[in-house]
């Protein structure tokens, strides 16, 4: 896992880390900060992926030692221009950023060479996705699915042959009115961690009626990350008494995408 390097997140971000080590819930940042509850949902998903940590009790843990991250000043070289030359400057400074900003959205979207930890070994190559055919929507590149140990298919049939001893299933939206909802019901009976990717969980509950609804309340999200959600009966459930939760995912060679298989592996080690 990288080590955590809180250089990197955002002003708003370190605010939402100092809430955290404090115990606040995401409804307590969200009132206390003055924004909605996506946002501070939001924030939370950011801080893990970019400290390289599962949860946010690792979140405050990592950096709980630590005064908070200041920017450094900046203002002494930019102070010291004449008027003319901080407007040439900053033009210059936008361009450059916006270059900058676009080469590493570009890194991120084709870097072959990222890494992630693999399932550990009792559900590695044990977890089945049933994967759509366009791999832009995948929650990770093909290569970190099979890197992680996920095997994706894009056969209904095939998906419910093999996966029969499967810890936890993974299904796209699209297959949400095509997979066989009783299937879907007897695997969750059996204990089974089920994600929707592309899915909330209203949506999951009535495509494969599994008797309960939810109201999500989330917002618009921008293409750029992927909703999912998860179910499973609280016997095998770890961090959440009703066994259900939904996150995004950043669409990018790694993302947030640990911190899903990080969801498998906690919610499938009593199964």
């Amino acid at each position: 896992m990288p080590a955590s390097n809180p250089d990197v997140l955002t002003a708003r971000e370190r605010e939402v880390l100092d809430l955290i080590r404090l115990g606040l819930t995401n409804d307590e940042i969200a009132e206390r900060l003055g924004i909605t509850l996506d946002g501070a949902k939001y924030h939370v998903s950011q801080i893990l992926s970019k400290l390289g940590v599962a949860t946010r009790e690792e979140a405050a843990v990592a950096e709980a030692a630590k005064a908070p991250v200041r920017a450094p000043d900046r203002r002494r070289w930019w102070a010291a221009w004449p008027l003319a030359a901080k407007a040439a400057g900053a033009a210059v400074v936008v361009a450059a950023v916006a270059g900058l900003g676009v080469l590493a959205w570009g890194v991120l979207e084709t870097n072959d060479h990222a890494q992630v930890s693999p399932l550990p070994s009792p559900i590695f190559g044990k977890v089945f996705y049933l994967a759509p055919s366009d791999q832009a929507k995948w929650i990770a590149s093909p290569e970190l699915v099979k890197q992680a140990g996920i095997i994706a298919t894009e056969d209904t049939d095939e998906f419910m042959r093999q996966s029969q001893g499967a810890p936890a299933l993974i299904i796209d939206r699209d297959y949400l009115n095509v997979l066989d909802g009783a299937w879907v019901r007897e695997q969750v009976s059996a204990g089974k961690l089920l994600m929707g990717v592309r899915i909330n969980l209203s949506e999951l509950s009535s495509g494969f009626n599994l008797g309960f609804v939810v109201d999500t309340g989330f917002g618009y999200y921008p293409s750029s990350r992927v909703f999912y959600s998860a179910y499973q009966k609280q016997a095998c459930w770890h961090g959440s008494s009703e066994g259900r939760g939904q996150d995004y995912l950043d669409r990018n060679s790694v993302g947030q995408f640990r911190l899903l298989l990080a969801r498998i592996k906690r919610s499938t080690d009593s199964c």
